[in-house]
């Protein structure tokens, strides 16, 4: 691969001659030729390298001003160096602004010596691509046709290119040749039409620009022309340079970006006083400072002082920069191939971001060209891609890459796609279709004609070529693009309306015309099989009050009814018994909902509310096995001991309902098993003594089996199974509070 120079010089010669100022269409040849040249520097302008520079020549003007006049006063006259080469800026756009037709001749060739002797001035021996543009209708008479052959040499010589776009020119491809005897009557009946001398002077510059390398382009293909730089120049710098290993063997190589994404670009803040004062430096700019709000110092807190902290629930834990280096992972640049697999096995959609492009280096000899480019041969031939650990730069994060042969006529490489991890990987799974949904076999035959008819890349000419209809490369952002033309539009007028996408980009957002003309009936077909249907919208519905005479006389009376009666009797209920147990009945137990099971939330108050029914006789015995189960699974997944005091809490609650219930053997019970599973767990059984959760004893409940002696020693006596274990190692505190809170 060669290496491009970065930065372009390039001069911009515009044609404002008489008859630039021939109308067609209610739009004159000036007016066309201006749009052009505007689209140039606001290309130049939003998409150039930063060091490119930009002059300006008009011809056709009565002012004559150029240094080649200057010195033979008798030649190079009706042409005006109005911009010297610099930057491309606001300027340029205003110079084109207000250029306008004039009552004067230029001659295009005395133009063309004047830009390259601006060009060969300012690039001396300095490495910059030089280009010419010429924008003219070709309507100004060329006095000296000999001196072609001349400035055909000069500006190979000089390796200045010439691009052309011919206003009112035939619509012909200049890299073309043209075929006399199969077009001659249709060229005579083109010379018929525009006057000879424009037609003489479009052969010239056609066989001019063919000679230097350049390209013609009639003024409706503008925006073709102008596709030579309305992408930015980006000087191409590796990524990585060094070693792709392969086992023992190792190819130096060098990688660079194929693709990038290009977002949307950013508008600096100004400031508004600053604007105000007319001050150079109007950039906002921010500052922090830090203050500690617990300290009643009004003192800022130094940089010395200031440490990053992360939340972790409701507290800050700190986390220094030695801290974030510690845990850093470090590894050092590489391209290590791990292995060669079957193309088959790699999906097209596994491969993320942007694309790297995979060289070998010119700098290390022939040998090593020789050794790259059997690997990629290898890789075709064989149907293989290499999975690689591929590392940019040091201590930068490894990426697992996928290497794709590619050889054509112009060069081989590898281009390099990342590979996600398995970490990254989501396998979703989604519901069948249902039977009545799936297509038919007639439908489905129908979708595949309407996509082979579709297909961008074998669209057949007029001539019956096959050529490809979207190219990708030539396909602009229209984001992007809509985005400039109207930041230039702003720039001479701040109050512009907004202005829509140019029809020139907005074409590749639409689908071709002649394709969607070529393929009617298989689009109609489509229609046919696959009809739409209108559906209505379903509208969210609020909740509404409901009356007594609503509810009787709407739909789902009776259900309702039957509920409000099984209230009402509920209700009763609750009268009743609060009478005979001579208490008085409170709202909240009126309109308490009925709990049935307890959760994890408020287990206590669960417990209690499905101890205090009446309507169940096994409520008691159930809410117990569950309120043990809840105790149980809190202490085994607690996190340190963050959910010990829930969980003693819950026991607490239960050994109070069970001596008011007389349900001491459940408890009982229940107690002796927590205490067989987590005695071993010092913090928690600790705890379980601190707050005296010992059984209950005969006197709280006459029919338990524990006296009141034996419920004391209970806690901290070893159970008849641990006596009889051996312990053959011994686990200090700090590692079995580790494994408790893991279980």
């Amino acid at each position: 691969a060669v290496a491009t120079m970065s930065k372009e010089a390039l001069c911009l010669i515009l044609d404002v001659g008489r008859s630039m100022g021939t109308e067609r269409d209610g739009e004159s040849r000036m007016d066309v030729a201006k749009k052009a040249a505007r689209m140039l520097i606001q290309a130049k302008l939003l998409f150039g390298a930063k060091l490119d520079e930009m002059c300006m020549v008009l011809f056709g003007t009565k002012v004559t001003e150029n240094k080649l006049n200057e010195e033979h006063s008798d030649s190079y006259k009706h042409i005006q160096h109005v911009q010297v080469f610099k930057k491309p800026d606001l300027d340029a756009l205003e110079t084109v602004a207000a250029a306008d037709v004039e009552d004067s001749e230029g001659d295009v060739l005395d133009a063309l010596f004047v830009g390259l002797e601006l060009i060969v001035s300012r690039v001396r021996h300095l490495k910059f691509r030089k280009r010419i543009f010429l924008i003219t209708d070709g309507g100004g008479k060329i006095e000296d046709k000999q001196h072609v052959d001349l400035l055909i040499n000069e500006m190979n010589f000089q390796d200045v290119k010439l691009n052309v776009i011919g206003v009112d020119f035939d619509e012909i491809d200049g890299d073309e040749d043209e075929d006399e005897d199969e077009n001659g009557e249709e060229a005579k009946g083109d010379e018929k039409k525009r006057p000879e001398t424009l037609v003489e002077n479009e052969k010239l510059l056609r066989g001019l620009a063919k000679a230097v390398s350049g390209a013609v382009f009639a003024g409706s293909q503008a925006m073709e022309a102008l596709n030579f730089i309305r992408k930015r120049s980006v000087r191409q710098v590796h990524k990585y340079k060094g070693t792709m290993q392969i086992g023992a063997l190792g190819i130096e190589i060098a990688t660079y970006a194929k693709t990038s994404v290009q977002p949307m670009p950013s508008l600096k803040k100004e400031s508004q006083p600053a604007r105000e004062g007319n001050h150079a430096d109007r950039a906002v700019k921010m500052s922090r400072t830090y203050w500690n709000k617990l300290s009643d110092d009004d003192k800022e807190v130094e940089q010395e002082y200031r440490v990053k902290a992360y939340p972790y629930g409701k507290q800050l834990v700190p986390f220094s920069k030695a801290d974030e280096d510690l845990l850093k992972y470090t590894c050092s640049p590489c391209l290590q191939v791990l292995a060669f697999v079957p193309q088959d096995s790699i999906k097209r959609f596994w491969c993320l971001g942007t694309v790297d492009c995979v060289l070998a280096r010119e700098d290390e000899g022939i040998r090593n060209g020789l050794k790259f480019s059997a690997l990629i041969h290898a890789l075709r031939d064989e149907n293989c891609f290499a999975v690689a650990r591929y590392v940019k730069r040091k201590n930068s994060q490894p990426i697992f890459a996928l290497l794709t042969p590619e050889i054509n006529e112009e060069f081989e490489c590898l281009y390099l796609n990342q590979l996600p991890f398995a970490e990254d990987y989501r396998d979703y799974v989604f519901n069948s279709f249902d039977e009545k949904l799936k297509p038919t076999e007639e439908q489905r035959s129908a979708m595949s004609s309407l996509i082979k008819k579709m297909d961008l890349e074998t669209m057949v000419d007029t001539e019956g070529y096959e050529y490809e209809a979207l190219v990708m490369e030539e396909v602009q952002n229209p984001c992007l693009q809509r985005f400039y033309q109207n930041v230039e539009k702003r720039v001479f007028n701040s109050s512009a309306p907004v202005e829509e996408l140019d029809p020139a980009i907005a074409k590749a957002c639409k689908p071709d015309e002649v394709l969607v003309k070529e393929a009617k009936d298989q689009i109609a077909e489509v229609k046919r099989l696959f009809p739409l249907e209108e559906v209505e919208a379903k509208t969210k519905r609020g909740k509404k009050k409901r009356h007594w005479r609503d509810i009787m006389a709407g739909e789902g009376a009776e259900s309702e009814v039957a509920a409000v009666d099984e209230h009402l009797e509920q209700a009763k209920k609750l009268k009743a018994d609060a009478e005979a147990e001579g208490t008085d009945i409170k709202m909240e137990d009126l309109i308490s909902t009925k709990v049935d099971k307890i959760g994890t939330a408020t287990p206590v108050e669960d417990l209690r509310a499905m101890a205090a029914r009446k309507d169940d006789p096994e409520i008691l015995t159930r809410a117990i096995k569950e309120m043990w189960e809840i105790t149980t699974k809190m202490v085994q997944t607690s996190y340190g001991i963050l959910q010990y005091p829930k969980a003693l809490n819950c026991v607490q609650a239960l050994r109070e309902v069970c001596i008011t219930n007389n349900e001491s053997e459940d408890f009982n019970t229940g107690l002796e098993a927590l205490k067989t599973s987590f005695k071993s767990n010092k913090k928690f059984w600790n705890m379980v003594i601190e707050r005296k959760l010992r059984p209950i004893d005969k006197s709280e409940d006459g029919a338990s089996k524990y006296s009141k002696d034996d419920a004391d020693k209970f806690l901290t006596e070893e159970s008849s199974q641990e006596a009889s274990m051996s312990v053959s190692a011994s686990v200090d505190d700090d590692d079995a509070d580790m494994w408790d809170s893991m279980e």
